[in-house]
């Protein structure tokens, strides 16, 4: 009898591409998905309309792409070693293409991060949500977490329930690192 995992690979739409409010709305109604507590942004309350979108991503959070071809954008990651048709996916998901990439110990990164310590036992991945920005530009928006596919227990902890990923300056460095 075989263990059932919460975790599936999952088919990557990129049909349609949300915007950069979508998704700080579904980050704010998810808040286990957090940036490090100095730079947590508030969250605002329920409102009648739902969520309304207190979490935002500075620019210094994403990466902004010269380009609003979805295809370009799939190219650039393949081409780097990324997952852009099937991703290792939890029950949660989120609004949008996605596309990740296994990063290994993030000791073996050429820049020691302090942020990523707590990560050295694991394997982790650089997950990244592709959105569109309101001057209708393609951004990535990237952060780090343990890679469900070597420690889906550690992922299910620390991503969901202790909210540690790590977002921000350091997130994008690491995905320029790899190409992007």
């Amino acid at each position: 009898m075989s263990k059932k995992s919460i975790f599936v690979e999952t088919e990557v739409s990129w049909d349609r591409i949300p915007s950069l409010l979508e998704l700080e709305t579904f980050m704010a109604a998810s808040a286990g998905y957090t940036v490090p507590p100095k730079k947590l942004p508030s969250l605002s309350a329920i409102s009648k309309k739902g969520y309304k979108a207190a979490f935002t991503f500075r620019p210094e959070d994403y990466i902004q792409h010269e380009t609003e071809d979805v295809a370009e954008i799939k190219q650039i990651y393949k081409q780097n070693g990324f997952e852009t048709e099937l991703i290792m996916q939890d029950p949660f998901g989120h609004p949008g293409p996605t596309v990740a990439c296994p990063i290994g110990f993030p000791f073996n990164l050429p820049e020691p991060f302090q942020e990523l310590k707590r990560f050295n036992r694991w394997i982790c991945r650089i997950h990244v949500d592709i959105c569109q920005h309101p001057n209708r530009k393609l951004i990535s928006v990237p952060h780090i977490e343990p890679d469900p596919t070597f420690h889906k227990l550690a992922h299910l902890w620390d991503t969901f329930i202790k909210g540690n990923v790590v977002r921000g300056e350091v997130a994008v460095k690491v995905l320029h690192f790899l190409g992007i």
